[in-house]
């Protein structure tokens, strides 16, 4: 936060929306998150470099060239490879918490007990034959076969290995995992295992903890990710090439405003299907406002926008990523907030005071101190409490204050890409693509993901990789936190393609796509693995050997690291800022950065520095097109 503005205060933000909130609420003494991450400075330097041990009574230990092992004496190596381990471990749960509500979800929607519709059948048979419950059943049949499959799946022992991987997975990579011995098994017996070995004097092996949260990373990637948007898939329809509009700007005062802020789709899509009777409209026209909209937040709204060509009509716009949640309410303007796993910040119940806003949890893992729970998901109930939360958000509309400021920006974003519909703008075939990139007008593709944080003006690492790879023809796909931030900046809108590269523009204008495809929210990083897989089986080699990275540029929690870890093990180069915490520890740095590569073909590369990381990234890319063959016509020129 380098850039100053009138002798003292510093930039927050790249987005211009987020910098004038961010004035805003200081000039009204609201605390917010940008405030209390400079009150933190400096931090503990132990827990940046991940050696510092909490797990017994003898601690807190931290390692130091006085004391180079904790009391027990553990080493730096363990305790950091034990605490990675258990951050993964994190993400792998809320992964599966997840994919047990959707697959409960669709069970329940094929007995009758939602307001929901299966809407993709033929994914449905697909999926129901490729597990062995055949394709000929109905329905209804078929859905409850899959749901109880994949619930079986998650509660297997850890020595049962997961069919899921077995039956989506590459070959190549199988075979890689078998060798390793980290082909997971069920989720939960994994989880289960992974934190046994990370209690106090269990496993002091840091190798072996390593391989753990690989493994941990594998699960995660094929039933916290794959799993689960393969089932939403299912529910909800495959994503499909929409239109529509980011930033704070696509707020409208004049509407009854309802924000799905989270992780999981179900209430907010619940809602937009009771939005579909007039009936609350003209409550909300009695109560004097326009009508009724939905907006989304962090990767709720991401699930919710790349289905909105169809089945979410009263959706209106994504507003940003966790970081802008605080400055969401303080509009004035948004009259309840669906609270939904995960990224829901203590500070938000501070600011939402100052406020007219309700918050409501609508997770059983959600709670906030002083508001009343109750109203939690649950399938079978989620028609009455779309019809509750639509109810209250007019009654908060009411009790407005009049004390609104809307930043005016907004931006155009198409959105809704994956196989499917990637498939359908290149006429049904992977070919104009690979041609694409073996021809060079695409030199690789870097799927730029994840959270973002306040250790840099917020989203300007992630906008900043984006804006220099698509200018040296990179195709950038992004999914979670940081598809916000992309949106918001434009690179969504297909009319940035001539800021691209001259070969990748050309492909941009060919197909009317922007430069940078959404892919969605953070489960939906299972997506480009697909598209990963995909791709490396029509080219008859292994992901690994793809000129493909992935880029976490501002990684934040638990869930990232999951992530993560199940790139590397898929073989991919994972850039990633800011340091993970290991900098204290030689050999669980010197594995992730270097060795891993031999066992696994990925391997972790940490820059700081956004135009060092693209320039590394394109480096790996081609790298990897010269092992397949290929060049690009500027190699050509040199030659």
């Amino acid at each position: 936060m380098s850039t100053v503005i009138d002798g003292t205060e510093q930039v927050p933000s790249i987005h211009e929306s987020t910098v004038e909130m961010y004035r805003h609420v200081r000039e009204r003494g609201i605390d917010n998150v940008f405030d209390r991450y400079k009150a933190q400075q400096p931090q503990c330097s132990f827990g940046i470099q991940g050696i510092c041990c909490q797990l017994c009574s003898h601690g807190p230990c931290r390692i130091t060239p006085k004391a180079p092992a904790g009391i027990c004496g553990a080493g730096p190596d363990m305790i950091a490879a034990r605490n990675l381990l258990r951050l993964a471990v994190h993400g792998a749960s809320a992964y599966s918490h997840h994919l047990e509500e959707t697959a409960k979800t669709l069970k329940a929607t094929a007995e009758g007990k939602t307001p929901f519709k299966i809407q993709n059948e033929a994914k449905l048979r697909e999926v129901a034959d490729v597990l062995g419950l055949g394709d000929n059943g109905s329905v209804e049949e078929l859905a409850v076969g899959v749901s109880n499959a994949v619930i079986s799946e998650l509660r297997k022992s850890a020595d049962e290995p997961l069919a899921l991987v077995e039956l989506f997975a590459p070959e190549s990579r199988l075979k890689v995992w078998r060798s390793l011995g980290i082909l997971p098994g069920g989720v939960h017996s994994e989880v289960r295992d992974a934190l046994v070995k990370t209690m106090s004097n269990v496993n002091s092996d840091p190798v072996d903890l390593l391989l753990t949260a690989l493994r941990v990373g594998i699960a995660t990637g094929y039933m916290g990710l794959v799993a689960t948007i393969t089932l939403q898939d299912i529910l909800f329809g495959a994503p499909q090439i929409v239109e529509s509009q980011a930033d704070l700007g696509v707020i409208d005062p004049a509407y009854v405003n309802i924000v799905a802020h989270g992780h999981l789709p179900f209430v907010g899509t619940a809602v937009l299907a009771a939005l579909d009777n007039e009936e609350f409209n003209q409550l909300a026209k009695a109560a004097g406002a326009a009508g009724i909209r939905v907006y989304g937040s962090m990767c709720t709204g991401q699930e919710l926008l790349q289905r909105s060509g169809t089945s979410a009509k009263g959706f209106a716009g994504q507003t940003g990523n966790w970081l802008n949640q605080e400055f969401l309410v303080a509009t004035g303007a948004v009259d309840l907030m669906m609270l939904d796993l995960n990224c829901t910040i203590p500070g938000l119940k501070d600011v939402a005071a100052r406020f007219h806003t309700r918050l409501v949890p609508v997770n059983k893992m959600v709670r906030l101190p002083g508001i009343p729970a109750g109203r939690d998901y649950e399938p079978e109930t989620v028609g009455q409490l779309a019809r509750e939360l639509l109810e209250e958000a007019i009654e908060a509309f009411k009790e407005r204050s009049g004390d609104i400021h809307i930043p005016p920006h907004r931006a155009r974003i198409v959105a809704g890409a994956g196989v499917e519909s990637i498939l359908g703008a290149l006429g049904g075939s992977l070919e104009p693509l690979l041609e694409a990139i073996k021809s060079g007008q695409i030199r690789g593709i870097a799927a730029v993901v994840g959270c973002t944080t306040c250790r840099d003006v917020h989203d300007r690492p992630s906008v900043t990789i984006a804006k220099e790879l698509i200018a040296n023809d990179v195709l950038v796909i992004s999914a979670g936190c940081s598809s916000s931030a992309m949106a918001t900046e434009a690179l969504m809108d297909p009319a940035t393609a001539d800021i691209a590269g001259p070969g990748l523009a050309a492909v941009c204008k060919s197909l009317g796509i922007p430069p940078v495809l959404n892919f969605g929210s953070c489960v939906d990083i299972g997506r480009i693995g697909v598209a990963v897989s995909a791709i490396a089986a029509a080219l008859g080699v292994d992901p690994s050997a793809l000129p493909v990275a992935a880029s976490a540029p501002e990684y934040l929690e638990q869930k990232a690291v999951a992530d993560g870890l199940f790139a590397v093990a898929f073989g991919l180069l994972l850039h990633l800022s800011p340091a993970p915490p290991v900098a204290g520890a030689p050999l669980v740095a010197e594995i992730l950065t270097g060795e891993v590569e031999k066992l696994t073909g990925g391997k972790v590369a940490i820059e700081t520095d956004p135009i060092q990381a693209a320039e590394l990234i394109l480096k790996h890319l081609e790298g990897k097109r010269a092992g397949l063959g290929l060049t690009t016509n500027l190699e050509k020129e040199m030659a």
